[in-house]
C-alpha cells in the first residue's frame, strides 16, 4: 500500500531523485521508498510546472506621478504582468488586462490628490 504524501514530501523526494538519477531509475527509486511510479511522474510534472511558472514572474516598478497630467507610463506589455499602485501603507496589484479599471484608480487618485 502506498502512503499518501503532502506537497512539500514529493518535493522533497524529487530533490532526492534528482541528486541520484544518474546512478538509479526511476522504477528502483520508488520501489525503495515505497512511491507510486505514476505519482511520481504526475508530482514531478506539476512540481516542475509550478516552479517553472514561479520562475517567470518578475516585478516590474513604474512609477507614476499624480500632480502631472501628462502620461507617464511607459508600457513594455512584453515584460509587464501587474500593475502595483502603493499609496501610504496600501499595496494594490492589478493584472494589465485590467486597463479600464487601472484608469479609473489613476482617476479617482489624482480627483483626491
Amino acid at each position: 500500500m502506498y502512503r499518501k504524501l503532502d506537497n512539500d514530501t514529493w518535493e522533497e523526494y524529487l530533490n532526492k531523485f534528482n541528486s541520484v538519477k544518474d546512478t538509479i531509475t526511476v522504477k528502483d527509486f520508488c520501489a525503495e521508498n515505497n512511491l507510486n511510479k505514476s505519482q511520481f511522474y504526475y508530482h514531478k510534472k506539476r512540481i516542475e510546472k509550478v516552479n517553472e511558472s514561479n520562475e517567470s514572474k518578475e516585478t516590474i516598478f513604474q512609477a507614476i506621478s499624480l500632480n502631472s497630467k501628462i502620461d507617464n507610463i511607459k508600457e513594455d506589455k512584453s515584460t509587464l504582468k501587474e500593475v502595483k499602485i502603493n499609496v501610504g501603507n496600501a499595496n494594490i496589484l492589478i493584472p494589465v488586462s485590467e486597463a479600464t479599471l487601472i484608469t479609473a484608480i489613476i482617476k479617482e487618485l489624482i480627483l483626491r490628490c
